[in-house]
């Protein structure tokens, strides 16, 4: 049992909750209304914990790591790894069956893109933007998309706006995952990004889709689609800029602990952009003004509702 949870890197897992979370929360926001789909948010929390499983346990079984890798360890690889995985995936769609087509569709979709991402025959995760972009798309916007249908939320081009932006940051992310995995990734034949180009290279890419979505979200502020108040984070984000830029000179693209310093720098100013925006919508309240989302200076129209 204890190499089932090694290999599936629980760390990873309080990680994906938390986009799931920012999806069902963006869905309250953009309303303005109190706490509902509760049911259909903790379906979707369990149903991507057996999609967490089964894509680590696939990725275990295709990559056998010898080398470093991010919130976790290396362990002897069972032989029925493999067989495990697509069982989790299957108890991922088959429970996401239970919270509306909307969230079963994102998970069926992601699991489709779990198996690419690993299937030894394709093996996206090996192409130099395959794996980036398996993780933008999976992440960055089946995830919260799955929350924000659980909350019944709206989309409009500002929701489309945030997902953007979330996407752009799991793809910078994942560059930056596998900055430091030149060597591993050569010697198994793969031809990452940093297998192909170096790790410098491969951060640049990092920062770049990082230092998109940051102009993006304080871009955003600007036009007046979210609070004034998350122009806080400005020089957050260019903390972080600067961070990179330093990790950047480290040779051999550093180790997963850049990574992970990264990490928490993005979750320290998506907290503050949150915690911005709770203190402007708690003044609005106080000041009898509409709430949250319905109270920014431009509230673009809902086109759909997700249900």
């Amino acid at each position: 049992m204890s190499v089932w949870l090694t290999l599936a890197r629980p760390r990873m897992l309080p990680l994906l909750w938390l986009a799931v979370f920012f999806g069902f929360m963006l869905g309250h926001w953009e309303a303005g209304v109190h706490l509902r789909g509760a049911p259909a948010f903790a379906i979707v929390l369990v149903a991507w914990t057996f999609l967490h499983l089964g894509t680590m346990w696939l990725n275990a079984a295709r990559d056998r790591d010898e080398g470093p890798v991010m919130f976790g360890a290396t362990a002897k690889v069972p032989e029925n790894a493999s067989m495990l995985g697509y069982a989790a995936l299957l108890v991922c769609a088959l429970l996401a069956t239970a919270g509306g087509p909307i969230i079963v569709g994102c998970a069926v979709t992601a699991v489709i893109l779990s198996v690419l991402y690993s299937h030894p025959r394709i093996a996206l995760k090996a192409h130099p933007a395959g794996g980036p972009a398996i993780n933008m798309v999976g992440y960055g916007l089946l995830t919260p998309i799955a929350g924000l249908a659980a909350a019944h939320g709206g989309v409009s081009i500002r929701t489309v706006f945030v997902l953007i932006v979330c996407a752009l940051a799991m793809g910078g992310l994942s560059f930056a995952a596998q900055a430091f995995q030149q060597e591993e990734d050569q010697e198994r034949g793969d031809r990452t990004l940093v297998a192909t180009h170096g790790p410098a290279t491969t951060l640049a890419a990092a920062r770049g889709l990082i230092g998109l979505a940051n102009v993006l979200a304080l871009t955003g502020a600007l036009l007046g689609w979210f609070p004034l108040a998350c122009l806080v984070v400005l020089p957050l984000a260019l903390h972080i800029d600067r961070y990179m830029r330093s990790w950047a000179k480290v040779p051999g693209g550093g180790t997963p602990a850049h990574a992970s310093g990264l990490l928490k720098r993005l979750l320290f100013l998506l907290g503050t952009t949150v915690l911005a925006a709770i203190v402007q919508h708690v003044y609005d309240l106080f000041q009898g003004e509409l709430p949250a989302g319905l109270n920014t200076r431009v509230v673009p129209e809902v086109w759909l509702t997700l249900w």
